[in-house]
């Protein structure tokens, strides 16, 4: 993993914690943050560059680079108990969380809990207007 992915991590564990939100564990990989029994786990998906392709960017991901505009990497959000997306976004912590990686603007993969099943990709946006007040 390049240096972009543990720095976005960190990024994240500082946000949470300002916002309240208990890190359980922060490595290199991951940023687990407490939900009870589904606990929340976040990663950085590697951006897949295709030199044929114009501009070098497989357009199958987010147009975005890090976080925020500049890096196609994206981010992926799941839970110990996620099986759906209900059972993944399941109450007030979850949805702050979700919140939080969606002002990143990067893609937001949501995972099934055996973590491989996308559940689905919640495309990011550089629409930021009135965020950060």
């Amino acid at each position: 993993m390049s240096k972009v992915g543990p720095a976005i991590l960190f990024k994240m564990a500082r946000d949470a914690k300002m916002l309240g939100l208990v890190v359980v564990s922060l490595t290199q990989q991951a940023l687990v943050i407490d939900n009870g029994s589904n606990a929340l786990t976040v990663s950085y998906v590697q951006p897949v560059f295709s030199p044929p392709q114009v501009g070098g960017v497989d357009d199958s991901i987010s147009p975005f680079l890090g976080i925020g505009p500049g890096n196609p990497g994206q981010l992926a959000l799941t839970g110990a108990a996620a099986t759906s997306i209900p059972t993944l976004i399941d109450g007030i912590v979850a949805a702050q969380l979700f919140a939080m990686l969606a002002g990143y603007a990067n893609d937001i993969n949501l995972v099934h809990m055996d973590g491989t099943t996308l559940l689905t990709k919640v495309r990011g946006d550089v629409n930021l207007f009135g965020m950060g007040q």
